[in-house]
């Protein structure tokens, strides 16, 4: 059975600069976006109507998560917004300096 895939396009300005990381973004937001309006269709939400049956108060939330890796060093931070992520995780990466010397 062959299955049907409905897709939209959406135009960027050119002078939208984008890195294949900020296209990954945006193609996860917009799948998350039509999850959440969607319902699930049956599929995540089955999970989260399970959960609410058996009683549990259930939230959720989206979050950005940014990571930096050197060597064996590893730091990770979240954030509400990317600007947050990042901020944190340079404050994270920091710690690895010495004297303003990496």
């Amino acid at each position: 059975m062959t299955e049907s895939r409905r897709t939209i396009e959406v135009e960027l300005p050119d002078c939208l600069a984008m890195a294949p990381d900020d296209i990954e973004v945006l193609r996860t937001t917009f799948q998350t976006i039509i999850t959440l309006a969607s319902g699930g269709c049956d599929g995540p939400d089955e999970h989260l109507r399970a959960m609410r049956d058996q009683q549990w108060a259930v939230h959720w939330r989206l979050t950005w998560v940014a990571q930096a890796r050197r060597d064996s060093q590893f730091e990770e931070a979240k954030g509400e917004t990317k600007q947050q992520a990042l901020a944190q995780l340079r404050r994270l990466t920091s710690l690895h300096e010495i004297e303003g010397t990496p």
